[in-house]
């Protein structure tokens, strides 16, 4: 009698072991997203949800849901854990049956930048997306994924998707092609570029543009001369916003302001990049990690707006639509002045 006690004291110390290694390996892998391997599924089948599947193991049990709403998650318990117990979790993604393919450009704090990827495996525009409340699982540059979010897209640049349900990674390097465009909107900035204005007259500009961009942005030959004038319906005198009342006092609105810019009036209808030379420069050998472009460009406005008068100027020369260039300048008995240059995003 001892000995059969014995025997299945053994048994059940064995047994207790084996059932913790199998629930720690298990345990491990559904951290990991990953299917159990000392488990068996649930001969009544999946759920008619999308593909939960129900696990048993030696004292445990495992949920792995698969839901048409993009929930994807798995559970682990007891042999006491229910489907419905997770309810709070998944229908939270209950109105999240739109989806976008997507490339992964830049990963940010609490967002991810990403250019979309079109059915026909094209590029398409690109988008802000946030974090789902899973936040960042190890996204990185170039990997496909897919957005499940409720429809809402704000209308910005880029375009911003708020509600988010789940971003899965479903491939960890992508081959799709990267236009310039895009590649320019995540990789360039405007403090790898420079203008410098070497000549200034009344009748024209000599400037260089000094790109450092990998892949520099691209420059039109459109400009604009603006001209600062007196605003004629500058008073000088606030207006009274309201009544005044027992608890309250009106409020007044600003003067506004005294000079405004005004785009100045063309003289003839000659075509604007007869107005310019494009220069080109002998560039120094430049080591392997170097990267910049210079370009140069003489303006002679004569024909396109005359001799300008004494006052202050505006020139905008146009880049890519992010990222125009204005040269301001005054002209004082014919003498210039530089007064600043930026690139205003």
């Amino acid at each position: 009698m001892k000995k059969t006690f014995k025997v299945i004291g053994i048994s059940l110390i064995i047994l207790v072991i084996l059932a913790l290694i199998f629930f720690t390996v298990d345990y491990i892998r559904v951290q990991k997203q990953e299917k159990p391997i000392f488990c068996i599924s649930n001969p009544a089948g999946i759920y008619n949800d999308g593909g939960t599947i129900e696990y048993f193991g030696l004292g445990y049990k495992i949920i792995d849901f698969n839901m048409l709403n993009g929930y994807d998650e798995m559970k682990i318990g007891s042999w006491a854990i229910q489907y419905d117990d997770f309810s709070d979790e998944f229908k939270e993604y209950d109105n999240m049956f739109f989806t976008k393919k997507a490339l992964v450009m830049e990963v940010y704090e609490n967002s991810l930048g990403v250019m979309e990827i079109l059915d026909n495996e094209k590029a398409g525009t690109i988008y802000s997306v946030a974090f789902s409340k899973e936040g960042n699982i190890g996204f990185k540059y170039g990997q496909e994924v897919l957005i499940y979010f409720d429809g809402m897209i704000a209308d910005s640049y880029p375009a911003q998707i708020y509600n988010v349900g789940k971003i899965e990674i479903v491939k960890d390097k992508s081959n799709i092609t990267i236009p310039d465009n895009v590649i320019r909107y995540y990789n360039n900035t405007e403090e790898k570029v420079s203008i410098n204005v070497s000549d200034l007259s009344n009748t024209g500009i000599t400037l260089t543009i000094t790109d450092e961009n990998e892949l520099p942005y691209e420059y039109s030959d459109d400009y604009i001369i603006y001209q600062e004038v007196k605003n004629k319906e500058y008073t000088g005198i606030g207006y009274k916003i309201g009544e005044d009342t027992e608890n309250s006092t009106s409020g007044y609105t600003g003067t506004g302001l005294e000079y405004i810019w005004e785009e100045m009036k063309k003289n003839s209808e000659i075509k604007i990049e007869d107005t310019i030379e494009n220069l080109v420069y002998n560039l120094p050998n430049m080591e392997e990690n170097e990267h910049y472009t210079v370009i140069g460009k003489k303006i002679d406005w004569t024909n396109l707006y005359g001799k300008l008068n004494d006052g202050k100027y505006r020139l905008v020369f146009s880049g890519e639509a992010s990222f125009p260039i204005i040269i301001e300048f005054s002209i004082d008995n014919e003498q210039t002045e530089i007064l600043k240059t930026e690139i205003a995003p």
